[in-house]
């Protein structure tokens, strides 16, 4: 019995100690990591405003490979959410949510886990250093304990699983803004477009990377198309729309096209619909590549890239039809690489999806070059993503109607 009691007594100071020392223990917890990182602020804080691409680079998918991702909320800034559930303990359910967004200096992510304590919150700072050409990543983590004791024993391990998740995001981090052309897009406004299918005749061409040689390249192709159009008795339905195929050191390959307000054509007595183009499948240029040379496709014939051949060479596809982000530029055409340069940072920085090699950058002319100085032309220039978003493009404004001439 007196054994008995020495264990209950010897329970209860023990116990009394814990509540004494967690009570001393602090009430809060706080951490950070910071890491350099080259590249644009702006860009940055984007990247961490949305988390549609979080699910690639984002800790919870190295800590668990078959984690399952759902977002919620707008696309960016606060109330941008993302959930996951994962079976393994570490990283376990739970969610960010970017709760404060401050400009390009400072964003607050709400954590919700397993993690003891309450108002988990990440936050994240940058400051411009050396002349705004690096930025100073500050990742912070914060936590509330409260009067719950066992929370505020687990502030004792704050350097375990916070510290390791914040150091492996700032890592990935880094890297993922390696891969984003460091180039300034704040000048430029972007939307969404969402863009039906129409019937185009195209023309692909190489010029050197010289003004004059790529507008007389494009004056020819154009020239190749309104023959066509002739003979098929069809009128072109908007301005001409230049596809970027390879931006080479020396020569620029693109393809020069036209709307046309028919998807009907006769071609050597036969009719032919205009569709959307058809690439052979991999099996199918496996073993073309194992044959002979191919001959070149006749008229009525489809080409390599399943475009239907007109008169070579023009051939005839549906153009791109889906979601694009799309800027306007107004300058000399020698912007639009850079303007092509900064529609991919923003795309990347933002978290859309898209791929340059199967549906490649294209740009559409909104002036003409008989009247308008060239360092006056006016561009739309599109990048095609494969994310389902709303669209947000204005309307286009209707031209002013003339003023009637004045009675003689």
């Amino acid at each position: 019995m007196t054994r008995i009691l020495e264990f209950i007594v010897a329970a209860i100071i023990v116990f009394a100690l814990a509540v004494i020392i967690g009570l001393a223990l602090p009430s809060s917890g706080h951490i950070e990591r910071s890491v350099e990182i080259s590249h644009n602020g702006h860009h940055i804080a984007d990247m961490l405003s949305n988390f549609r691409r979080f699910p690639e680079w984002g800790v919870v998918r190295m800590l668990d490979g078959k984690a399952q991702f759902t977002l919620e909320g707008p696309g960016y800034g606060n109330g941008a959410k993302i959930n996951w559930t994962s079976a393994k303990p570490s990283p376990g359910n739970g969610s960010f949510e970017i709760a404060d967004k401050q400009g390009d200096t400072s964003i607050v992510w709400k954590v919700t886990n397993s993690w003891k304590g309450e108002n988990k919150r990440y936050t994240i700072t940058l400051e411009p250093q050396k002349n705004g050409r690096i930025t100073k990543v500050t990742w912070a983590y914060d936590i509330d304990y409260g009067w719950d004791l066992i929370a505020r024993y687990s502030g004792l391990y704050i350097n375990g699983d916070p510290a390791t998740h914040i150091q492996l995001n700032l890592a990935s981090l880094q890297q993922q803004m390696a891969a984003i052309p460091n180039v300034d897009y704040s000048p430029y406004e972007v939307f969404v477009a969402d863009l039906p299918a129409q019937p185009q005749l195209v023309v692909a061409t190489t010029a050197p990377r010289s003004l004059d040689e790529v507008a007389a390249a494009t004056d020819k192709a154009l020239q190749e198309i309104h023959a066509v159009m002739k003979k098929q008795n069809l009128t072109a339905t908007g301005p001409r729309q230049t596809t970027t195929l390879e931006w080479g050191d020396e020569n620029y390959v693109f393809e020069v096209s036209l709307p046309v307000n028919s998807a009907a054509l006769k071609i050597d007595g036969k009719d032919y619909t205009i569709g959307p183009a058809t690439p052979q499948s991999v099996a199918e240029q496996a073993a073309a590549e194992d044959g002979a040379e191919p001959a070149a496709p006749g008229p009525g014939q489809i080409d390599r890239k399943g475009n239907l051949v007109v008169a070579a060479p023009v051939v005839a596809r549906n153009g791109y039809t889906g979601k694009a982000l799309v800027t306007t530029w107004t300058g000399s055409p020698a912007g639009l690489p850079l303007t092509r340069l900064a529609l991919k940072a923003y795309a990347m920085s933002m978290g859309y999806r898209f791929n340059e090699n199967t549906n490649r950058y294209f740009d559409v002319m909104l002036t003409d070059p008989a009247t308008v100085a060239d360092d006056e032309q006016q561009f739309k220039v599109y990048l095609p993503i494969t994310d389902n978003v709303v669209a947000n493009e204005p309307a286009a404004q209707p031209a002013e109607t003339p003023a009637p001439a004045p009675a003689q």
